[in-house]
């Protein structure tokens, strides 16, 4: 990526971790106002509040080999066609709203936002149920811890996994994070294979595709029901969007 092009880009991603430094509620007027996304629907934006989606597929995988750009939007106009099942699986109950959350192990904000959901989670333990979704954005490092993270979901294990990560300084390779699955108890061969296996891997496409269909150019990233948004945001934001999906009379899917 050219010099130019990473300055473009920092700047797009610190005006949208900067949003979290906005007092939202004590903005004037009536809470947040949404924009449906045309060609994703029943989903919406927040308005004016960054661009959240609609990356076009002509600019994914420009940073890949053409063979490799092509497998990356072809796997994106497959998940446009059914993005909820992607996003939220089909565990899901009636009148209970769903939340993906899209990570990175090497991203402070994520972080600030994780202690966010946790609170709304431990005091609304009915209302909501929470997606993972891993998203390695800063190389070969995230990339391997990600992968730890979704093997350790077949062992049941993976929020044990990322409350360890988040608390250490980042592993930075296989010994490292195997240090850290077995010291939580986790079966370390079974790891080592899961984390190899063609099964991890689709979940990781599957979660890049997505993050390409909704316009993630960061992290962290949410679909709190139907509404899309990148970047940390405030508690009082975050509990007044749940609000606002609550009231929404039909299904998000």
């Amino acid at each position: 990526m050219r010099r130019r092009d990473l300055l473009v880009f920092g700047g797009i991603v610190a005006l949208i971790y900067g949003l979290r430094a906005l007092p939202w509620d004590r903005l004037p007027g009536r809470g947040p106002r949404y924009a449906d996304i045309a060609d994703l629907p029943p989903f919406r934006r927040l308005d004016g509040v960054g661009q959240t989606s609609g990356t076009p597929l002509a600019l994914v995988g420009l940073d890949a080999p053409p063979q490799d750009a092509d497998q990356r939007r072809a796997r994106a106009e497959a998940v446009r066609a059914d993005p909820c099942l992607a996003l939220f699986g089909n565990s899901g109950s009636e009148g209970v709203i769903p939340i993906a959350y899209f990570s990175e192990f090497r991203c402070p904000y994520c972080r600030a936002l994780e202690r966010d959901l946790d609170t709304l989670m431990a005091d609304h333990p009915a209302s909501f149920w929470l997606v993972q979704h891993e998203l390695p954005i800063f190389g070969p490092a995230s990339e391997l811890a990600a992968r730890a993270s979704v093997a350790a979901a077949k062992q049941g294990k993976q929020p044990e996994l990322r409350r360890r990560f988040m608390r250490t300084p980042l592993v930075a390779e296989e010994a490292s994070v195997l240090r850290v699955a077995a010291d939580i108890g986790l079966d370390v061969d079974r790891l080592t294979k899961d984390m190899a296996s063609a099964e991890v891997q689709e979940e990781m496409n599957r979660t890049r595709a997505l993050a390409d269909i909704f316009g993630f150019i960061g992290t962290p990233g949410l679909v709190i029901g139907r509404t899309v948004l990148n970047g940390a945001i405030p508690y009082a934001l975050l509990r007044q969007i749940v609000e606002d999906e609550a009231a929404q009379a039909a299904p998000v899917c």
